[in-house]
């Protein structure tokens, strides 16, 4: 992030600089206001498309989905054409969440060749 923090400054003016410093010895409250705006409007652009099939999402339609998921200090978002798409992104969280089975030897579980030695 330096790096690009270092290209963001560079593109600002003298003014624009001395803006920004007076707001951040202010504590910070407009650049705050300003950057929450922005991540508001990058979160928009991803509902505009399904998270599944990458269709285009019609804005009023009444068939769109979208779910929050995740920590609560890590919120993920995700919209749907429709509840297919919606169903196979549910069963794939399961499938990933879902524990793994035993190590199997000719479809006797692990732990009962262990029990029966």
């Amino acid at each position: 992030m330096g790096m690009h923090f270092e290209h963001l400054l560079d593109a600002l003016s003298y003014e624009e600089l001395q803006g920004l410093k007076k707001d951040l010895d202010q504590q910070g409250l407009a650049t705050k206001r300003s950057v929450e705006e922005k991540i508001k409007k990058k979160m928009r652009e991803f509902d505009k498309t399904c998270a599944v099939c990458l269709s285009e999402l019609r804005f009023y339609s009444t068939s769109n989905y979208t779910i929050v998921f995740g920590p609560d200090d890590f919120k993920k978002k995700a919209s749907f054409c429709g509840l297919d798409c919606l169903q196979y992104f549910i069963d794939h969280l399961k499938r990933l969440k879902a524990p793994k089975r035993p190590e199997q030897k000719g479809g006797i579980p692990e732990q009962e060749i262990r029990d029966n030695e």
